[in-house]
């Protein structure tokens, strides 16, 4: 049982946490911030689809976030990588 539980948090440990930052423009400028998960199976390698974001419709600046958090990481692994959520943020 010793094993099982040093295995599960050791993969724990070991998996990254990724963030992409994309700035367009100047930035964001005002305090709107949108938090979108993105569903991905079998490792990322199929995906639901990229989520539609209206807001960015004739937006000159903003931030898009995509990253991979420690709580995605964590249904990544009792999944055994079947999901891999990826969160995106956008801020304008």
């Amino acid at each position: 049982m010793r094993k099982f539980y040093l295995l599960f948090f050791s993969l724990i440990l070991l998996n990254s946490c990724s963030v992409h930052t994309f700035s367009y423009g100047d930035g964001p400028k005002d305090n709107f911030k949108k938090t979108i998960k993105q569903h991905n199976y079998i490792v990322g390698l199929i995906s639901e689809g990229t989520p539609e974001l209206e807001e960015l419709n004739h937006l000159k600046d903003y931030k898009l976030i995509v990253k991979h958090t420690i709580w995605d990481s964590i249904i990544s692994v009792f999944s055994f990588g079947l999901y891999t959520p990826t969160t995106i943020i956008l801020l304008k």
